[in-house]
């Protein structure tokens, strides 16, 4: 059909020859190799850059666990509210925007559900921060980087700690 010859004519012609020597094609090493590689060749200022983009990952997941954890709380104060309930009162979900009526024994397995999940979201969460942070690390190690906020980070866990301990104040 004419339209087709049309569209493959008019269509503008790719070719990868732009791609070449731009580092794209993978060398016989390996594809880790490339990317050790590029990690030696940076610049002081890259490497800071790298590792700030790497400690503002870890920053995003750490605040998106306290966010899972302040729900989860929520969701265990309402499943404490509703345990001495009967199951056929009535009482209101928000579902989305929207306030619904539903009864105590329709909305406590939901909410059970929904705890589950956030606990293993924020286990899940965890596990990738910490190996963020590890990874992190390494990377300052490895570039001889000051490791200024990860400090910072440990000596507001230590006083986080040292205040759930604390006794009297004299």
């Amino acid at each position: 059909p004419p339209y087709r010859e049309r569209s493959q004519r008019d269509a503008p012609q790719t070719s990868d020859t732009g791609l070449r020597g731009r580092g794209t094609a993978r060398s016989e090493e390996g594809p880790g190799m490339a990317e050790e590689e590029q990690e030696q060749q940076l610049s002081k200022e890259e490497a800071e850059m790298r590792l700030q983009q790497m400690r503002a990952a870890v920053q995003e997941q750490m605040r998106q666990i306290n966010i899972l954890e302040m729900d989860a709380a929520e969701h265990r104060l309402v499943l404490e509210a509703l345990d001495p309930l009967q199951g056929g009162r009535k009482c209101f979900r928000m579902v989305g925007t929207v306030i619904v009526e539903r009864t105590v024994s329709d909305v406590k397995p939901a909410l059970t559900a929904n705890l589950e999940q956030m606990k293993a979201a924020v286990k899940k969460l965890t596990e990738s921060c910490k190996k963020q942070q590890l990874e992190a690390d390494a990377f300052a190690a490895k570039h001889r980087l000051s490791s200024k906020q990860g400090a910072a980070q440990q000596a507001e866990e230590q006083e986080g700690a040292d205040e759930g301990s604390s006794g009297v104040l004299i």
